[in-house]
This record gives C-alpha cells, structure tokens and sequence, in this order.
C-alpha cells in the first residue's frame, strides 16, 4: 500500500524553466539549443545542484562557456523567473496531501530553492523534501532516492515517484517504488486513478 508520493519539482509542479531559459539564451545568442542546456544542466551544472561549487563559481563559468555578456544577477533573475507553478498540479498535491506522505525531491542548487520558495511558498504543499544540494548527489543517483526513503522512514515498495524525465524514474524502480511518468496534470489524475490512490 502506497504511503509516501515523492513530486519532482520542474516540469511537474512547476513549469520547465531550464526549457524556457535555455531557449531564450539560445535564440539572443544564436547558440544551439542544446548546448545551453548541457551547460545548464549537463555536468557543469550538476556541480552546482550536487553543492560542489557556489553559486559564483557556477555563473562564472557558465558566462565563460556560453560567452554571455548580460550581467550574472540579471541572467540568475531571468532563469528563476521561468518558473511558474502548475495549478492542475498544485491542486492535485493539495488532495493527496489530507491522505498521504507528499515529499518533494528535486535536483536543485540552495538559491533557486529559496527563490522559489519566497515567491510560491511551495515548501509548505509538502510534508518534507529532500533537495540535491543537501544530498549531494542528483537523479538518477540512488542516493538521493534513499536519502528520501530514509528521511520519510518508508520503504520503496510503500512509495510512488512522479517526474518527467523517464531516466529519473529507473532507479525509483529498481527500489520497488511504483512511478508515474509525468506529462500533464490530466494524465497524472488518470494514472494516479487508476492506482486508486485518488477516485
């Protein structure tokens, strides 16, 4: 029986503001899309999410790379800005809320954590988190899985993970988590009806 719902973050309960933000430095710069996004968020931005470089560190380099020539708080500001919450999902993590153990776990650097959190006061929608940059450690990393698992004193067969990136969800099921590959808020109800977790 499921007891705990573990909800990433971006692209789930938020909009996907590493898509908006690597699109928009893309289309000023005339640089390929993807290789913003690997910078973002390929190995040099997992240093930043896993907490190995400060925030500084991570910008510098980032400005470097990509040859950016915007200040580094207006290019901070425009990346955190890309997040809005998704209300469908909003409302569905209100319901479950009343009858289950709903954590968050994100791959995510302390700054954007608070950001976000001054602005949606997200934190209180969820009875814990567990974030990559106290972890030390991202998705897929089992570490951050167990980490979760160990903080909320549940067991992975007693535990459902919700994200939208399919890799994410492999190590959730080697666990014995059962997982939901996140598209829309329409299709999350349906499959979360169909676990009868919600009616």
């Amino acid at each position: 029986m499921i007891q705990l719902i573990l909800f990433d973050l971006g692209g789930v309960l938020f909009t996907n503001g590493l898509k908006i933000f690597s699109a928009a430095i893309s289309q000023r710069y005339g640089l390929p899309v993807d290789k913003v996004k690997d910078i973002l968020d390929g190995a040099w931005g997992s240093l930043y999410r896993e907490g190995k470089i400060s925030r500084d560190v991570f910008w510098q380099g980032t400005v470097e790379r990509l040859h950016l020539t915007e200040p580094i708080d207006a290019l901070e500001h425009e990346w955190f800005e890309s997040y809005a919450i998704i209300p469908g999902t909003r409302e569905i993590v209100n319901e479950l809320f009343k009858r289950y153990t709903i954590f968050c776990l994100s791959d995510n650097m302390k700054e954007r954590e608070e950001y976000l959190n001054k602005k949606f006061q997200f934190t209180l929608l969820f009875h814990g988190g567990v974030f990559s940059h106290e972890v030390g450690a991202r998705k897929p990393d089992p570490r951050i899985y167990q980490h979760a698992l160990e903080k909320a004193q549940i067991s992975g067969e007693e535990t459902l993970f919700i994200d939208d990136k399919p890799t994410a969800l492999v190590p959730a099921q080697s666990m014995g988590m059962t997982t939901i590959l996140f598209e829309s808020p329409e299709q999350l109800r349906e499959a979360l009806r169909g676990l009868q977790i919600l009616s």
